[in-house]
């Protein structure tokens, strides 16, 4: 059953204490992104579901986008203290047939729901969670008409790369657990579902989304986290952008050193990342 939105101010990050949703075009941190790259139709508002909407990434998304998309709320978990723009629906992402209705009328999937323990049991979880529910999400974005597909892969896809100077994208996949190659698997399906169905397909490679412009870091130590904002940037690129018809994007920010090439992003996405160790530490 898909809920409506009362109009409400705050969300609830999970474990966390809740933080106020704010307004406003300066707070996306979109002024950057190059105006040489086509975005999809925007003269309406997407539809746009996101799955495992009640988990870090998820939140995040929700707060730095606002109101820039019409959301449908995906998770097992109730999501509470809905927007006006947004609805939710109980989902269980092993359930084809309730996937598939939840992805109708949708432009976009977002699909973030997986276990994401790089210690996960294959029998326990990976098996569901990342193996079917990775499946499920591209065919129910198929089945329903969906015009593309996001999808949260990871780091862990080309983790034994750790150390090579610069990765670019079209790389072997190089997995070290068997998280990391059930995130290959969804890339995969990416590939199978661009060129069979004519369903547009980006993996993120999402490293870890934490990073702080004003933490306590080193630019000679390579990195692979993305800061918050950035996180926000990227994906809203990865929904607008046009003429992608498959591919495979690292989720960083820009760093002096990484191992991961995000230029592969700013080339195929037009995202600019704001933050990074390549930027000067911001001083509170």
């Amino acid at each position: 059953m898909i809920t409506k939105s009362p109009l409400c101010s705050f969300i609830s990050i999970l474990g966390q204490p809740s933080v106020s949703l704010k307004q406003g075009a300066d707070w996306y941190g979109f002024e950057l992104i190059s105006t040489e790259v086509k975005e999809l139709n925007m003269t309406k508002k997407k539809n746009v579901i996101i799955t495992g909407a009640a988990g870090l990434v998820g939140t995040t998304l929700r707060q730095y986008w606002a109101d820039r998309y019409s959301l449908r709320l995906a998770d097992i978990r109730r999501v509470e203290n809905l927007q006006v723009h947004e609805d939710f629906t109980q989902l269980d992402i092993t359930d084809l047939e309730a996937f598939a209705t939840a992805c109708q009328g949708m432009d976009v999937l977002v699909h973030l729901a997986a276990d994401r323990s790089p210690t996960a049991d294959f029998y326990e979880s990976l098996l569901n969670l990342n193996i079917i529910g990775g499946y499920n999400g591209f065919e129910a974005a198929r089945r329903a008409g969906c015009q593309r597909i996001v999808f949260a892969s990871s780091i862990n896809s080309v983790l034994g790369y750790q150390g090579a100077k610069s990765v670019s994208w079209d790389v072997p996949v190089f997995p070290q657990n068997v998280y990391g190659a059930t995130k290959c698997f969804g890339e995969a399906l990416g590939r199978v579902y661009a060129d069979q169905h004519s369903l547009s397909c980006i993996s993120v490679r999402l490293g870890s989304p934490n990073f702080d412009q004003g933490g306590d870091w080193d630019p000679e130590n390579p990195s692979h986290q993305i800061s918050p904002r950035d996180m926000a940037q990227l994906f809203s690129r990865c929904i607008d952008v046009e003429n992608v018809n498959v591919a495979i994007v690292p989720g960083i920010s820009r760093h002096k050193k990484s191992w991961q090439d995000v230029e592969d992003a700013c080339r195929i996405l037009g995202y600019e990342p704001q933050d990074g160790t390549a930027f000067p530490r911001t001083i509170c």
